[in-house]
């Protein structure tokens, strides 16, 4: 991942031979004027670790554990999530009394010359994660105020700024301030997971049947490779007359990552003779479980593969979250199907500053 600080060494020339900071040999000095060199050299550190600057790579350790106590935080924030992604990626911190408290992951891309400050491909939500806030409520939402203006105030400096922000932050206020734009966005999640009894009372009639049937017709649900989803969704994006956002070279090293981090597996709906009917990528922290991706063949869609799918990772998510996201969708068809799991409908905020010219050629590309 990249970086764009200076490195805390970097204390002068004449430290590194041995001098003091100011270069002077630390033997023709009093020791009270190196005492206040020290103090110095203290406070410039100190001060480093004071409002933004984008984090180091020795500071990671610090913001996964800022990710893992904050409401907004989430494994698509992790670090080791942002560097599957690959690309430029810079996390932007901020300090208050020399602790990480709040930060936002920026990805960087040039579309039709300009750079882009904006959302990865399977990546749902980012915005700003901030840890709980102790205090009083009142004092904790001034406090939000401060630290959310911040990085609005910063993030106004970018030429065009798009990104998804978690459901559990609904305040945008500091942003529309800062001349930013927001739309609604929608996921479907299940919030409970705990009692697959009453999840499987929540299911419509219909997608109960579906399953029913895909078990009469042999179909099991199995472990499978990254191919078996890519190639699943490249079916389900052509009955949308759509391009398949993401490579399988870029899909395959999610996988690989979320695998080695114990947070990734893909699962195919099979019948007898081996025909894979659908395919789902799952990845999950200790929080949500999200269905990443996915899809089926066209020709098999009748089997009731995907309920049959759908359920068996329910079954399988309540192991490890406590929550599951189906990941949307805006698409009319799939929210349906989504919905008809007894999922609730969340909404989300689309933050975004654009010139006028760049926000019409992107929707014109399809690239908002």
């Amino acid at each position: 991942m990249q970086s764009a600080t200076i490195s805390p060494s970097a204390v002068g020339v004449g430290a590194q031979k041995g001098g003091g900071p100011d270069g002077v040999s630390t033997s023709q000095k009093p020791e009270w004027v190196l005492r206040s060199q020290i103090r110095a050299v203290g406070a410039c550190e100190r001060s480093r670790r004071e409002g933004l600057h984008y984090l180091e790579a020795d500071e990671y350790a610090n913001w996964d554990a800022l990710v893992a106590v904050s409401p907004q935080g989430s494994l698509f924030c992790t670090s080791w999530w942002l560097e599957a992604l690959g690309g430029e990626i810079r996390i932007l911190g901020y300090y208050e009394s020399g602790r990480l408290i709040a930060g936002i992951p920026l990805y960087f891309e040039r579309r039709m010359g300009v750079k882009v400050c904006r959302m990865p491909q399977l990546t749902q939500t980012w915005g700003v994660v901030i840890e709980p806030l102790p205090g009083k409520r009142v004092n904790a939402a001034a406090h939000e105020m401060k630290i959310l203006g911040t990085f609005a105030r910063r993030l106004a400096e970018e030429r065009a700024f798009i990104q998804s922000f978690h459901p559990s932050n609904q305040n945008w206020l500091p942003f529309y301030w800062n001349g930013f734009t927001q739309t609604t966005r929608f996921t479907y999640v299940i919030d409970d997971l705990q009692d697959l009894g009453r999840v499987w009372d929540g299911l419509e009639q219909n997608s109960r049947t579906k399953i029913r049937k895909a078990q009469k017709l042999g179909l099991v649900v199995k472990r499978c490779g990254p191919e078996a989803v890519f190639n699943a969704s490249v079916q389900s994006f052509e009955r949308q007359n759509k391009p398949v956002p993401y490579t399988r070279e870029y899909l395959e090293r999610l996988f690989d990552s979320a695998r080695e981090n114990d947070a990734g597996e893909c699962f195919a709906a099979v019948d007898p003779e081996g025909g894979v009917h659908d395919a789902v990528l799952l990845v999950w922290d200790s929080k949500r479980t999200y269905f990443l991706a996915g899809g089926g063949d066209s020709n098999l869609r009748n089997s009731g593969g995907g309920s049959l799918l759908v359920w068996h990772c329910l079954q399988f998510a309540a192991s490890r979250s406590r929550v599951f996201d189906f990941e949307g969708s805006m698409l009319e068809p799939i929210e349906s199907f989504f919905r008809s799991f007894g999922a609730t409908q969340v909404a989300y905020n689309r933050i975004m500053k654009f010139p006028a010219w760049l926000r019409a050629g992107l929707c014109l590309a399809g690239k908002m």
